[in-house]
């Protein structure tokens, strides 16, 4: 709602002397300004709620939503020279790694997209390989989304320290707004 200043006379009892409505926009009329919603989809609790704001505000703007998974394959070291002074060979083991979760992303993505068109908003998908923080922050300015909605994975500062957070990433450094689901 616009939010209403007035302004008193000194004198108890006059009448206001002016009224002054800021020109920022409603809410209603803010979310009627994202047209376009950038998801970070893992399948997780917050995820899920991140998504479902992101569907409610998408049905009030008639917006559309990009679903969006991304990971990094860890790179997988070992001593430099085993026993016979042989290199070992990953490949088959980053391979698989590769082939699973891009696997497990597809899947998770097709059930929260079919979710999407069941509130007949515009939806596609995307699985991006990199840092997760940095790849979507990147898709997002790509696409020109309006808004990134993200779910958070309350990790305690400790776990934050060591893992980091996608969630803190994006929002240090995106340059749209920044919606973050928190589960309790």
């Amino acid at each position: 709602a616009i939010v209403t200043i007035i302004k008193y006379r000194a004198s108890a009892g006059e009448s206001p002397s002016r009224t002054i409505k800021p020109r920022t926009p409603t809410a209603k009329t803010a979310m009627k300004m994202i047209k376009k919603i950038l998801v970070a989809y893992d399948g997780g609790e917050q995820a899920k709620k991140a998504l479902e704001a992101a569907v409610e505000i998408g049905q009030n703007s008639g917006g559309e939503i990009l679903l969006a998974s991304a990971y990094a394959i860890p790179i997988v070291y070992q001593s430099t020279l085993s026993l016979d002074g042989i290199y070992p060979d990953n490949s088959a083991v980053i391979d698989y790694l590769y082939k699973t979760t891009h696997a497990h992303l597809e899947k998770i993505l097709v059930e929260a997209s079919e979710m999407v068109k069941s509130h007949n908003i515009p939806v596609r998908t995307q699985i991006l390989d990199g840092s997760p923080g940095r790849m979507l922050v990147q898709l997002a300015e790509t696409e020109g989304c309006d808004m990134i909605a993200i779910g958070s994975h309350n990790r305690t500062a400790v776990d934050r320290f060591f893992m980091g957070s996608v969630a803190n990433y994006v929002v240090q450094h995106a340059h749209n707004l920044v919606l973050v689901a928190k589960s309790y």
